[in-house]
């Protein structure tokens, strides 16, 4: 059980962002406080659950590889997931296709950039799971989707 927990934790830290974690992990103690207290049906409880299980599981989806070694030592070697918000090429400002230039170092409110872009990402996995629905009367603007 413990195997299967830190390996999706380590998903949920690699797809989603700092927000969406601590929120989601805040949402984990009060849920927890209930389950203590014998209120798992409250609904209250239920809308902590729905919370975890709509917004934050559905993008759960990926491969970690881990090393195991007597005790309880263990090494992550790899983790595979079509929804990570790690891309190496997003990254650099090496390339001269790049995303960001070097003049982008100045001042933190360019590096929102990379949020905007992951959350914009989610939505369109939410938008493919059903969680959201994309056309007239939706709060939704449509994207493009570069990814096609």
């Amino acid at each position: 059980m413990a195997l299967l927990h830190i390996a999706y934790e380590r998903l949920v830290t690699g797809i989603h962002n700092e927000d969406t974690i601590e929120q989601y992990r805040i949402n984990g103690l009060r849920l927890g406080r209930l389950l203590y207290q014998g209120r798992w049906f409250d609904s209250q409880a239920l809308m902590l659950r729905e919370t975890s299980q709509r917004w934050v599981a559905k993008a759960i989806t990926g491969t970690v590889t881990l090393e195991l070694r007597r005790g309880n030592d263990y090494t992550i070697m790899n983790t595979e997931s079509p929804n990570l918000t790690y891309e190496a090429e997003r990254l650099t400002m090496e390339k001269g296709d790049s995303m960001f230039t070097p003049m982008d170092r100045i001042g933190q409110l360019t590096m929102r950039n990379l949020d905007i872009t992951d959350t914009r990402a989610k939505l369109g996995i939410y938008t493919e799971t059903g969680l959201l629905a994309v056309g007239q009367g939706s709060a939704i603007p449509q994207l493009e989707n570069k990814s096609k």
